[in-house]
């Protein structure tokens, strides 16, 4: 009876050892919101890799509001990711190199947005800028036979409020509706979500990596979020959602190092989980270092 059973346990791992070998797993990588965060995009990359990450995904917002665009988008571009879409960060590029900055001077975010453009405009060069400026805006990829799609904030555009996690079920619907995927995934609201359309598709947010933020303060650690996602044969396995922990103490040096504009607002954020990019805070911020008229001139110039 014990040589049967030694006999039945080496079939069994035979067994498992062929499924194995002809089942092959590919665990993917969620990447969103990295906004220039280097210390916390470092800290992701070291935890996939030691997770044995296959390939990664890119869902926009790479750069912009931290103090280390190139190097965030060096990271990345070492990995090969199997595609990248473009965030409202990177679109930012694309209409400074198409002048479409008109008659902002009342709108506190643009300004905003011009300021730190220009931050990173210094440390990229003009291909890299010219690239991130025209990433697609949506892809759709095939993964061991599972069919994802992937966009920034909606397939329609990468900018809006559609699809924060409170938001009405037929807007999550509109996001598979012209499409046979089986999975959506997108980043833009920097708050992890897994959910279902009406008809049973996935949908998943795997949260922010460099500026992740939360209401609850009990929620708001200053970890970096990504997913892991592990698929086989048509199926999605599982999804697995993390938190990394990473030197904010570095990050802010880094800052205060290369004189990241809105400094002020970067830090608190890291250090709170708060969201601080408000219009009043950026209204106090753009009066006390007079970035409007700094903005303006830097659209005259248009040196882009």
């Amino acid at each position: 009876m014990k040589y049967d059973w030694i006999i039945l346990n080496k079939k069994i791992f035979l067994l498992f050892k062929i499924i194995k070998e002809v089942i092959i797993l590919k665990k993917i990588a969620l990447i969103a919101d990295v906004h220039g965060n280097y210390t916390a995009l470092q800290a992701v990359l070291t935890d996939a890799s030691q997770r044995k990450v296959d390939d990664y995904l890119v869902l926009g917002d790479i750069v912009n509001r931290g103090p280390a665009p190139e190097k965030c988008l060096h990271a990345l571009q070492a990995k090969h990711p199997a595609a990248w879409v473009i965030g409202n960060h990177e679109q930012v590029y694309q209409s400074l190199l198409q002048q479409k900055f008109q008659n902002f001077a009342d709108n506190e975010k643009a300004i905003l947005a011009i300021i730190t453009s220009e931050f990173d405009r210094r440390y990229l060069t003009h291909n890299e800028f010219s690239w991130l400026a025209n990433l697609p805006l949506c892809q759709e990829v095939t993964i061991e036979k599972l069919k994802l799609r992937i966009f920034h904030a909606t397939p329609t555009s990468c900018r809006g409020h559609l699809t924060v996690p409170t938001a009405p079920q037929a807007n999550f619907d509109e996001l598979l509706a012209a499409s046979t995927a089986q999975v959506a995934i997108y980043g833009h609201t920097h708050q992890v979500l897994l959910r279902q359309t009406s008809d049973g598709r996935l949908i998943i947010n795997p949260g922010s990596i460099g500026l992740a933020v939360s209401k609850q303060q009990s929620l708001a650690a200053a970890q970096a979020k990504y997913a892991i996602l592990t698929i086989a044969d048509r199926q999605l396995l599982d999804c697995q959602f993390l938190s990394v922990p990473y030197d904010v103490d570095s990050e802010i040096k880094l800052a205060e190092k290369r004189r990241v504009p809105f400094a002020r607002l970067y830090t608190f954020l890291l250090q709170t989980g708060t969201f601080t990019y408000t219009e009043t805070n950026v209204h106090k911020e753009n009066a006390a270092h007079n970035y409007r008229q700094t903005a303006q001139q830097l659209i005259a110039q248009n040196n882009w």
